[in-house]
């Protein structure tokens, strides 16, 4: 059996987001050519956080990239594509990591998205002493940024924070609803904010709606009438 088909099966059994993170950072350090460290870094309210490492190195790179805000890992967070560097201390692109990789030994990185749909969810970030990563380690690694998309769209935590996001998103468009009706309210019967809102809400009670449909109704009325 492949590491890669043996990883298949352990995420399988893994109740836990943070054991399925740890088995694919351990099974790329096995699967990709001249891995000697992996992380996985998620995108945490826009913020990029480590949740998983298979050495020191590999955290330490990452928290330099968080504190500089500049790196492979970051780049692969907001572009969608995968960010190779060799040799990295030729480090014209990112150069207080490439200091940070060169004092620490690592030539070579690799970062790839992990997407679920039009998101990326999480980075695979791969580091290497030996030398430069080629096709080939790229084409592995991808097959495990997969597994991380997957592994994190499954999760609860993944499924909690998304809901959060949306209701958010939700509060923010009702708001502006509400706002859009209650202005044209003020304009077609000259009244004030408080009176506009007052009838509103006495809308609402009479045709046992929510604020938020009543207030769609009368933008619907207004976009007919123009």
């Amino acid at each position: 059996m492949s590491a890669l088909q043996a990883l298949a099966d352990v995420l399988q059994s893994q109740r836990t987001l943070g054991g399925a993170l740890a088995n694919i950072a351990e099974a790329a350090t096995v699967s990709v050519p001249r891995c000697d460290a992996a992380s996985i870094a998620l995108s945490i309210e826009g913020r990029p956080a480590s949740a998983a490492v298979t050495a020191r190195v590999a955290l330490e790179l990452d928290l330099v990239q968080y504190d500089e805000a500049e790196g492979p890992c970051l780049v692969a967070l907001k572009s969608m594509s995968a960010v190779r560097i060799d040799l990295v201390e030729h480090g014209d692109r990112f150069p207080h990591f490439a200091l940070a990789a060169q004092r620490l030994g690592i030539r070579s990185v690799l970062s790839l998205p992990a997407t679920w749909g039009s998101e990326v969810v999480a980075t695979l970030n791969l580091y290497s002493r030996a030398g430069p990563f080629d096709e080939t380690a790229e084409t592995v690694a991808a097959v495990l940024a997969a597994q991380v998309a997957i592994a994190v769209s499954r999760s609860p935590e993944f499924a909690a924070a998304r809901a959060v996001v949306e209701q958010a998103q939700r509060d923010v468009d009702d708001k502006a609803t509400v706002d859009v009706a209650t202005g044209l309210l003020m304009s077609n019967e000259a009244c004030t904010v408080e009176q506009a809102q007052g009838l509103l809400s006495h809308a609402a009670t009479q045709d046992e709606q929510t604020i938020v449909e009543i207030a769609q109704r009368i933008i619907d009325q207004h976009d007919r009438s123009r």
